[in-house]
């Protein structure tokens, strides 16, 4: 196979023709490699491309392999890594001025356990400043760019890995996602996106935006892949306040099961009032994919849409003041000037505020499995709006302008706030544009398999919605 040829397998099928040893991992790397020597100068997906790291992993699979040593799907399979998440001897920004020469000792403990399956970490990519917005328009490492069209921002935070897949640099990379910061690029890229069931993947080695927020998670190209990429992250870890000590099924065990039979709930009252209608179409569309293979559909009420934002809201800035607070005392010009506001603005959540809203949120969570009981998953749309262009950062929703940051945060910001996992996959793209929307799949904490089930059901009937490899412009 020729090296663009590599690029555009899966990582499902780069597992398969590894383990026969048709191709090798250093193939592999190598082919990813020159992919983003040729795509990054004009996407600004990668900020740090580890090279030489990445070939010395990359000849000690090819030697693994050959000796029949096979540790998983995932090994000789190179992941592109958000750069605010921890890499042995390799730079780590956080996307910030102050980090710009940070070199850990240690790998983060998701790095490591993809390692631990065999995986490669080819890079680090970019993120907004501190994973602290939407768009990935970092004021010290440049705006990164969507690869269907690079005038266009391609959501954030997770935005350098966002684009990464989709323009196939790799066939899969870790974000983070405090309050949509996965799923966000992963719609608006055109990508699968997981974020997991809080506590799913340990947060240990990846710098805090909101501590009782923030989520590790995956994005690729297919759920397949996706569910992959999940089983070499999850596990307890003990040395994480927040980990969460689950079972880790097989997430790619119901994947063939389909969805007859199933019951899908639609809850109009999350959806926000902002939303565009080719959005909304392509959602309608989706909803009745999944009713012709089977599945029951429903509408549901819900009674505290509300309050989803404001006390989302109250504990991510109070927590971000926490971690960002003291270091913008003591120098507030090494921020963005974005992110110089967003601190000032978090400084004024009080402490009685916090605590309603941590005390409030125990409660919607009740309500919210209330909800969910006697129902396999919630659909929504992925985001709200198509992606925004990387100079205005202003939106367009049926006519009117929008700023793109901090859009959608009922959609994406509800299961942040509850821990419940959501799956973004991809539903084509708009007809005018041509750019990426998805549907959202909610389920029951735990249940990322049953996520999986649905969002595989969807993919695989819709098989002219993907695949397609953007022209990069």
């Amino acid at each position: 196979m020729v090296r663009s040829d590599l690029c555009d397998l899966t990582i499902a099928e780069l597992g398969e023709k590894i383990g026969a040893k048709e191709i090798s991992p250093i193939e592999v790397v190598d082919a990813h490699l020159a992919c983003i020597e040729a795509l990054n100068p004009m996407l600004n997906a990668f900020i740090t491309v580890a090279h030489d790291r990445a070939r010395a992993e990359a000849k000690q699979a090819t030697e693994e392999v050959a000796a029949g040593n096979i540790r998983s799907p995932l090994h000789g399979i190179p992941i592109g890594v958000k750069d605010i998440i921890d890499s042995a001897g390799v730079r780590t920004t956080q996307g910030s001025s102050f980090f710009s020469n940070n070199v850990p000792t240690e790998d983060a403990c998701c790095v490591q356990r993809f390692r631990d399956a065999g995986a490669i970490m080819i890079g680090k990519c970019n993120t907004a400043e501190f994973a602290a917005e939407s768009a990935t328009k970092n004021e010290h490492y440049g705006a990164c760019r969507n690869p269907w069209d690079t005038s266009r921002v391609p959501s954030g935070s997770s935005g350098g890995s966002g684009s990464a897949v989709a323009a196939h640099m790799v066939p899969g990379a870790l974000g983070t996602d405090t309050g949509g910061s996965v799923r966000g690029p992963a719609a608006i890229c055109g990508t699968v996106g997981l974020k997991p069931t809080h506590g799913r993947i340990s947060v240990r080695g990846v710098f805090p935006n909101a501590t009782s927020l923030d989520h590790v998670g995956p994005l690729t190209r297919t759920v397949r892949d996706c569910a992959l990429l999940l089983q070499g992250l999850a596990g307890y870890d003990p040395d994480d306040p927040f980990s969460a000590d689950l079972p880790v099924p097989d997430f790619t065990a119901d994947l063939e099961k389909g969805v007859k039979g199933l019951k899908l709930a639609v809850c109009s009252d999350l959806i926000d009032v902002d939303i565009d209608k080719p959005i909304v179409d392509a959602f309608d569309a989706a909803v009745e994919v999944l009713r012709g293979l089977g599945a029951t559909v429903e509408e549901v009420k819900c009674s505290f849409a509300d309050e989803v934002n404001p006390n989302r809201r109250a504990i991510a800035d109070a927590e971000f003041f926490r971690v960002h607070g003291e270091r913008h005392a003591g120098n507030s010009g090494g921020y963005g000037s974005r992110l110089q506001e967003r601190i000032v603005n978090a400084e004024k959540t009080t402490l009685a505020r916090y605590i309603d809203a941590l005390n409030r949120r125990e409660v919607i969570k009740r309500m919210m499995a209330d909800m969910l009981r006697g129902y396999d998953c919630m659909l929504s749309p992925g985001y709200p709006c198509l992606a925004a262009p990387v100079d205005t950062v202003m939106a367009t929703v049926n006519g009117k302008e929008i700023d793109f940051i901090g859009l959608g945060r009922n959609l994406v910001g509800l299961q942040n706030l509850i821990g419940f996992p959501g799956l973004s996959v991809p539903t084509g793209r708009d007809p005018i544009l041509g750019l990426p929307m998805a549907i959202q799949i909610t389920t029951l904490p735990g249940d990322e398999g049953g996520a999986f089930r649905i969002g595989h059901a969807y993919e695989q009937s819709t098989p002219a919605l993907r695949g397609q490899r953007p022209k990069i412009n």
